[in-house]
C-alpha cells in the first residue's frame, strides 16, 4: 500500500490521539504549520485534552490564544467528566435497585474503562442500555431524577397502538433535565442502532456475560471487554464511519488493554453471524496501520487490512472533516452496503428499511403529531423524515 499523505497539524493529531510507537506510517506534505487550523481539527475530532497534554509534552508552539483555548477546554472538561461520571454511577444505581436492567455505555464508561486519564476522553452526554421491556419503567425513574423525554417522543410511547412499533423500529431515546441541571443530554438505548441496519442484540445477548468494574469506586456491571469491541465497532464504525480520531482512540485503548486477554473465537463467531466480521477487520487494520501492530492477527485472517480505500476514505473525513447534514441515514445505509459482509446482508439491510414503510400505523401516528404541531419549514422536514425512516437522533 501506498503511504499516505497528511497535513502537518493532522499528523500531530494522529500522534497526539493514537500515540503511535515511533512509526510513522504516512507522509506529511510540505507546507508550513497552521496553528490555527490544529485548533479546528482538534475541535473537530474532539480530542482537544489528548492534544492539549500533546502540546504540552512535545513543547509544540502555538499562539497564547490557540494555546489558551485548548488549557481552558481542557480544565473544564475534567471538571465536567467527574461531574457526569458521579451522576452517571448514581443514576445506574437507582436504575438497579428499581428492577431495571441497565448498564452505562459509550463515552462515561470508555473514559473510565479505557483511559490511564479518565479526563482525557471528550463526551457530553451519558448513556444507558436498558433492556427493551425495562423502557417504560426506566423513563419514571429517570423522570423522578429530573430528565424527561420531548413531547413527540412522549406521545408514541403512551400511545398503546404503536408503542411496541416505535420500539421494534428505533433504538434510543434522548432525555433532557427538566430544571437547570449540570447534564444537558442523557440518553437510554435498546439496541445498538436503528434495526434496519441489522446490527440487532438483545439485551441477553450484550448482558449475558457482564463483568464487575469499578466506577469512581463503585462498582457497576457491565459487558466484558469482547462486547465493548463489538458495540464499539458497530457505532465508531457501523455508524460513525471512523470519522474522527477520538474514535480510533478508544479503540486503540482498548485493543492495547485487552488484545491479549480477549475471546477472538466468541468475537470472530458473533461478528460473522451478524455480518459485519469484514467491518470489524478493517476497523482492527486501521488501528493496526497506525499503532505499529498487527491486531488482525487475533482473528486469524489471513488478508491483510485494512484495505487501502478505507483507509484512504477515513483520512480524506480526518483531513477534511464531513459536511453536515440534516440526517445521515442515506451515508449510514451506503456505508454498510459498501462494507457488510455478504450480498444477502446487504439485501436484508433493503429489506428491513423498506419493511420499516409496513408500520402504518406508526407513520400514521408520526404524521399525525407534526400536523398537528406543525409551526414551520422545520416541522415539515421533521414529518417528511419521519415517514421515510430518517430521523437521526
Amino acid at each position: 500500500m501506498q503511504r499516505p499523505k497528511v497535513s502537518r497539524e493532522l499528523a500531530h493529531l494522529i500522534e497526539a490521539a493514537v500515540f503511535p510507537s515511533g512509526r510513522q506510517s504516512f507522509e506529511i506534505e510540505d507546507k508550513p504549520f497552521d496553528p490555527q487550523r490544529f485548533s479546528t481539527l482538534a475541535n473537530w475530532h474532539q480530542i482537544r485534552p489528548l492534544a492539549f497534554e500533546y502540546v504540552q509534552a512535545k513543547a509544540l508552539a502555538l499562539p497564547d490564544n490557540v494555546l489558551k483555548m485548548l488549557r481552558e477546554f481542557t480544565l473544564g472538561q475534567a471538571v465536567t467528566n467527574m461531574a457526569f461520571l458521579g451522576i452517571c454511577v448514581r443514576l445506574y444505581n437507582r436504575l438497579i435497585e428499581n428492577d431495571v436492567r441497565a448498564f452505562p455505555m459509550k463515552g462515561a464508561l470508555w473514559a473510565w474503562m479505557l483511559y490511564d486519564k479518565p479526563v482525557l476522553r471528550e463526551f457530553g452526554d451519558i448513556d444507558y442500555f436498558i433492556g427493551k421491556e425495562d423502557v417504560s419503567k426506566s423513563l419514571d425513574i429517570l423522570l423522578s431524577e429530573g430528565f424527561a423525554a420531548d413531547n413527540y417522543r412522549h406521545y408514541l410511547l403512551k400511545e398503546k397502538a404503536v408503542v411496541e412499533d416505535y420500539l421494534n423500529t428505533d433504538y434510543q431515546l434522548p432525555l433532557t433535565p427538566v430544571e437547570e441541571h449540570a447534564l444537558q443530554s442523557l440518553e437510554i438505548q435498546w439496541n445498538c442502532t436503528y434495526p434496519r441496519y441489522c446490527y440487532n442484540f438483545t439485551w441477553d445477548e450484550l448482558a449475558e456475560n457482564r463483568v464487575a468494574f469499578n466506577m469512581m469506586g463503585k462498582p457497576v456491571l457491565v459487558p466484558g471487554m469482547e462486547i465493548q469491541l463489538i458495540m464499539m465497532v458497530i457505532h465508531h464504525g457501523g455508524v460513525e464511519q471512523w470519522d474522527k480520531l477520538k474514535y480510533v482512540a478508544d479503540l486503540l485503548r482498548l485493543l492495547d488493554k485487552a488484545a491479549d486477554s480477549m475471546d477472538w473465537a466468541y468475537i470472530n463467531k458473533i461478528t460473522k453471524a451478524k455480518g459485519f466480521h469484514k467491518l470489524l477487520l478493517e476497523s482492527l487494520g486501521v488501528a493496526g496501520y497506525f499503532r505499529g501492530r498487527d491486531y488482525v492477527k487475533y482473528t486469524g485472517a489471513a488478508e491483510s487490512y485494512p484495505s487501502e480505500r478505507f483507509l484512504t476514505d477515513i483520512l480524506t473525513h480526518w483531513e477534511n472533516k464531513r459536511p453536515s447534514l440534516k440526517t445521515k441515514t442515506w451515508r449510514i445505509f451506503l456505508y454498510n452496503i459498501k462494507y457488510r459482509d455478504k450480498w444477502s446482508d446487504k439485501l436484508s439491510i433493503v429489506a428491513a428499511h423498506i419493511g420499516y414503510l409496513t408500520h402504518w400505523k406508526l407513520l400514521w401516528h408520526k404524521i399525525s403529531w407534526y400536523r398537528k404541531g406543525s409551526s414551520g419549514e422545520a416541522d415539515r422536514d421533521r414529518a417528511v423524515n419521519a415517514v421515510s425512516g430518517r430521523e437521526d437522533i
